[in-house]
């Protein structure tokens, strides 16, 4: 086979391989569009469970903080060319798991339970909106 054979092959396997990707990426969504899907339904007691999800979260990344600083403390390497490696990583990874803790107990679950508070006041006031609005029209 000579190579203007072997390049004509390659080029129209190519170009079915993209033919067939652009179509792929031009149908249509499977529920044809309509409003089919369920609607997410939130309020304060789902914000307060996922908050104490993310707490969860926490405590495993702490418990698995603790399991790596212990391992690696009891690793000694004094006198080799990675010592200093090793104390880059341990550093690394004090940063890094402060990081998450900060962020999985204020950004997320801290968050979360701002969120599901300021839910409940709005419910409450909603609620108390709905009991006035319900005990004037029993006046009239």
């Amino acid at each position: 086979m000579s190579f203007d054979e072997m390049w004509g092959q390659a080029r129209s396997a190519a170009s079915a391989r993209q033919h067939s990707s652009m179509r792929l990426n031009q149908l249509a969504p499977v529920d044809g569009g309509g409003g089919s899907t369920p609607s997410l339904h939130v309020d304060a007691g789902v914000l307060e469970e996922r908050a104490t999800k993310a707490d969860t979260v926490r405590t495993n990344f702490k418990d698995a903080d603790n399991k790596v600083m212990t391992a690696t403390g009891r690793v000694e390497l004094k006198g080799f060319k990675s010592d200093s490696a090793l104390s880059t990583f341990q550093k690394r990874w004090r940063s890094q798991m402060q990081y998450m803790d900060d962020l999985l107990g204020k950004g997320v679950a801290g968050n979360l339970r701002t969120s599901a508070a300021e839910f409940r006041k709005e419910e409450d006031k909603r609620r108390r909106a709905a009991k006035r609005e319900n005990d004037s029209d029993g006046k009239k």
